[in-house]
């Protein structure tokens, strides 16, 4: 290895990234779950907080799922300086892996401070971590489902009666089992009728492809979250891959561990390299970032040495994060320049490219 020559671990860390499905609350470190329990005096011991944690779940016996996780900490933060520390700490993670642009996931129908003094703090995180790190952080207020559609529409209504820049759009999350998006077409339009942007997620869990359909047909989403099992529908799959509908696909996804929990069996029939082979417009992001035991390098990392895509993949799917995200068009233009430009850049210097086995090598370009 030469002194100007980088690992592959160093090249994921390193090229720039853009993560447009990352639920805020997921990114909450260990140790400030910890803290926010004694600032409130909640009862919470390390070995329950570490259930909710993927990385230390070996070490309980008690496996909490990601939406467990979410709903304790909401009930934790209580003050606009919790939100304000937890998207500061988010960005700073982020920024350690070479993450130049978030945009996040919140629920404000779980939260107990009122909507325009949440968004308030969180903009305030937003511009100290743009001045002190460079990188660049977007709200995106997301339904939770499992409440009725009629809450859903009062948190749109806030979203219009607080109108906020950083705020771009709304998703939908949470269990998708009995509320299917169309459940939730009123906050939606209301949403469209008011200039938001809207993404959604559908047929994550393994469920039916027509929540994809629902989506992008019936409520206008602009973006799909999950979505794997649009596989299952050939003529639409070839649809949304012509259109060039973003699908936002996540590696570390709880379903597919538990579907095929041998390794080499996960990396071969994961979903999304059909999807990749599909010529669907696919964007790797981490969801649930410390409580999915993930990172933003560690989820291309998967992309290459898991599921065998070559860096020309992942350069590709980089494009493809800035041309789906929600930021201005001349923005997304200095950055598809700078950011290929920088890609190109950093892989000439890898002491040597991935070796992938042929059977198994994917080579996604769109």
């Amino acid at each position: 290895m030469s002194a100007t020559s980088i690992t592959l671990n160093q090249f994921y860390h390193k090229f720039p990234k853009a993560d447009i499905h990352y639920h805020l609350l997921g990114g909450v470190r260990l140790e400030t779950m910890l803290a926010l329990a004694n600032k409130y005096g909640v009862e919470l011991s390390e070995t329950d907080a570490k259930c909710y944690y993927r990385a230390h779940q070996h070490e309980t016996g008690i496996v909490k799922g990601g939406i467990e996780a979410l709903t304790f900490l909401y009930g934790l933060m209580r003050e606009p300086e919790d939100y304000f520390r937890v998207l500061v700490e988010v960005a700073e993670d982020a920024h350690a892996c070479g993450v130049r642009y978030i945009e996040t996931f919140w629920n404000p129908s779980d939260t107990n401070i009122p909507y325009p003094i949440a968004t308030q703090a969180m903009a305030e995180a937003i511009d100290h971590v743009e001045r002190e790190l460079g990188l660049v952080v977007r709200l995106i207020p997301s339904i939770n489902r499992e409440k009725t559609p009629e809450v859903a529409v009062e948190m749109v209504e806030q979203l219009i009666a607080h109108p906020h820049p950083y705020v771009l759009g709304i998703g939908i999350d949470y269990k998708e089992h009995n509320a299917p998006v169309e459940h939730f077409w009123k906050a939606y339009r209301l949403a469209e009728q008011n200039g938001l942007k809207l993404t959604a997620h559908c047929s994550e869990f393994g469920l039916h492809w027509r929540n994809v359909e629902s989506g992008l047909e019936l409520i206008n989403v602009e973006r799909i979250d999950h979505g794997y099992t649009i596989l299952d529908n050939p003529t639409l799959t070839q649809k949304y891959a012509t259109q060039g509908v973003p699908f936002t696909v996540i590696p570390s996804n709880t379903y597919y561990f538990t579907q095929w929990p041998e390794h080499n069996e996960w990396c071969k029939k994961h979903p999304i390299r059909a999807m990749a082979k599909a010529g669907l417009n696919i964007i790797p992001c981490t969801d649930d970032w410390h409580i999915h035991n993930t990172t933003s390098a560690n989820c291309y990392r998967v992309m290459v040495e898991d599921f065998g895509f070559d860096l020309g993949s992942l350069r590709q799917m980089m494009v493809n994060s800035i041309n789906a995200s929600w930021m201005p068009e001349e923005i997304k233009h200095q950055w598809l320049i700078e950011w290929t430009a920088e890609f190109d850049r950093l892989r000439a210097l890898l002491e040597a490219e991935p070796s992938i086995a042929e059977h198994h090598l994917i080579q996604y370009r769109r």
